[in-house]
């Protein structure tokens, strides 16, 4: 779960620069691109992590 926190506090970190970033001009299509596919794979660890506790859940 700890892996799942940092993931998600990076992704609310970037959001931020990227907000910043765009307040002052620059382009941030690189970041973005880089953000969204943050999201996937955070929405993917999510669910792994899920599966494994309904799987425990259901053997205890």
């Amino acid at each position: 779960m700890e892996a799942i926190q940092k993931r998600q506090r990076h992704i609310e970190e970037q959001v931020f620069l990227i907000d910043i970033l765009e307040r002052e001009g620059h382009i941030t299509l690189d970041q973005q691109a880089a953000l969204r596919f943050e999201r996937k794979q955070l929405a993917l660890q999510m669910e792994r992590q899920t599966n494994l506790l309904l799987k425990a859940r259901i053997r205890a």
